[in-house]
């Protein structure tokens, strides 16, 4: 499995998502059709998620596995001291600020439960908030593959 971080530069959800599908497909894990996927899904399944006691907002936007052709794990960060909006999963007329994207691309979509049901926990982890606050992106993605991976790719 594939693993990279990225400083993003899109100030919007929709330009976030462009962004990481564009860079999905430019490393050639992803089909061309992988940005519009993401895009479709957000629209229909928001993933934005408020972490109230850690204080901060994270995203996991994902996309459908037949656009995939490499499993990867890409963890963005907005510049320092901004976020990006995405509308929350919970309730989504409301906005979280995520101060933290990540992406899994999956060929498959067996252990992807058990991936997010993974991520949840570590959201509330001390540790991945000390990361998330130093923005330290690749010490969230070592986290990230190593509780939350639990398949093979």
């Amino acid at each position: 499995m594939r693993t990279e971080s990225l400083e993003l530069t899109g100030e919007t959800d929709e330009a976030v998502l462009t962004e990481l599908g564009a860079y999905a497909y430019d490393r050639g894990w992803a089909d061309e059709s992988y940005a519009d996927a993401l895009l479709t899904r957000e629209a229909d399944y928001p993933t934005g998620l408020d972490i109230p006691t850690m204080g901060f907002g994270i995203a996991i936007p994902h996309a459908d596995p037949d656009h995939v052709s490499e499993q990867a794990v890409l963890l963005g960060l907005p510049p320092a001291g901004e976020s990006i909006a995405f509308r929350s999963m919970d309730n989504p007329d409301e906005r979280v600020d995520a101060e933290v994207v990540v992406l899994l691309l999956v060929t498959e979509t067996e252990g992807y439960s058990s991936f997010l049901s993974n991520l949840a926990k570590l959201f509330q982890a001390e540790e991945f908030a000390e990361l998330t606050k130093r923005r330290d992106a690749d010490g969230l993605l070592d986290l990230v593959v190593e509780r939350c991976v639990d398949f093979d790719g």
